[in-house]
């Protein structure tokens, strides 16, 4: 069992006190069944038999009619008695099944504090009531999809405002459960329909509220996490005031208007066009810069060889002989020390 009170002597207090009404009523109902039976049993008795006297004066015992009356009387009354007490019993036996709890309401001492944990419990018929509660995990979806592993599904997206008042559709769903420590307090405040009442139109209002301070960008862009969380950490606030637990949230999809998404589609190809002429430009600009890069070069190689030739003449017939050795396969030369090979005559006819 289950108790708001944070004192455990208070709470074991009135552990035993449910427990000796609930024995004080049995003991009770015994000694009524075993008063009415005595009473049966005693006016049959006085029944048994009467005294007659016949014509001649002679008074005769005779037996009575009554006591096969005050017999069949008394096995009906303890009879009825016994079922009917069987009913009250049988009516007074509440099983709760696991994952569930059960507020007990007293119509002399209204809601109690003690709720009924998982077992068989024994109450007062009519006195006590006795109201069940599933406080496992529980599910409230909104979409505009079908799913066929949801507990509940609403009839589709809920469409709210942006910052603009564009209007989006929002997919959620949220998972939620009740305090099973106070329990017996939202019986009294919101009552077995709490789902219907609080969890739903709460729901729905953080949302409005949320989706209202971010622009239709932000709700379409990489700040839906961010969103989501926003929404999260605001119903479970809001929820906790009323003694329900949210465990998770989630941002299942968002819709848009079709001219909204429309324009983002052609924003899309424009970035692509864009991206593709940056790409381009980018490429010819490489290539401008490297033929830059290698006029440059020449320029700089050509000036070398320049001065270099304003320096030593000699360098230019160098470069001759440089040129005619890539040409030359096989060269004759003469033997002997004094060997001249005129490079005037090379360079008019060069050997090809």
């Amino acid at each position: 069992m289950i108790y708001f009170e944070k004192n455990d002597k208070i709470r074991e207090n009135k552990k035993t006190g449910v427990q000796l009404m609930e024995l004080f009523y049995l003991i009770l109902i015994v000694l009524l069944v075993i008063v009415d039976s005595f009473l049966i049993q005693n006016y049959a008795s006085e029944k048994k038999s009467k005294i007659v006297t016949n014509s001649m004066g002679v008074e005769t015992i005779v037996p009575s009619f009554d006591v096969q009356t005050g017999k069949a009387v008394s096995i009906i009354g303890v009879s009825v008695l016994i079922f009917a007490i069987a009913v009250i019993i049988a009516t007074g036996v509440i099983v709760i099944n696991p994952g569930e709890r059960g507020v007990v309401f007293n119509i002399f001492t209204g809601i109690s504090s003690n709720v009924l944990g998982e077992g068989i419990h024994v109450v007062v018929p009519v006195i006590n009531r006795v109201f069940l509660y599933d406080i496992r995990r529980l599910e409230y979806t909104i979409s505009g999809a079908k799913h066929g592993d949801v507990r509940e599904t609403d009839d589709g997206s809920m469409w709210s405002p942006t910052r603009e008042g564009l209007q989006v559709g929002l997919d959620v769903t949220c998972w939620f459960k009740v305090d099973p420590a106070k329990l017996h307090i939202l019986h009294q405040t919101l009552g077995i329909r709490y789902a219907d009442t609080t969890v739903k139109p709460s729901i729905r209002s953080v949302l409005r509220s949320v989706i209202a301070g971010y622009s239709i960008v932000d709700v379409y862009s990489e700040k839906r996490t961010l969103i989501q969380k926003d929404i999260f950490e605001k119903l479970r606030t809001a929820m906790a005031k009323d003694n329900i637990i949210v465990e998770e949230l989630l941002l299942r999809d968002v819709r848009f208007p079709s001219e909204f998404t429309k324009s983002i589609e052609e924003k899309q190809v424009a970035q692509q066009t864009a991206e593709r002429m940056k790409f381009v430009l980018e490429k010819e600009q490489r290539e401008a810069e490297r033929k830059v890069i290698e006029a440059e070069g020449q320029s700089k190689s050509i000036k070398i060889i320049n001065e270099a030739l304003a320096q030593n003449s000699s360098y230019l017939e160098y470069l001759k002989v440089n040129k005619l050795v890539e040409n030359i396969k096989v060269m004759v030369v003469p033997s002997g020390t004094n060997t001249l090979i005129d490079l005037k005559s090379l360079d008019n006819n060069p050997v090809k």
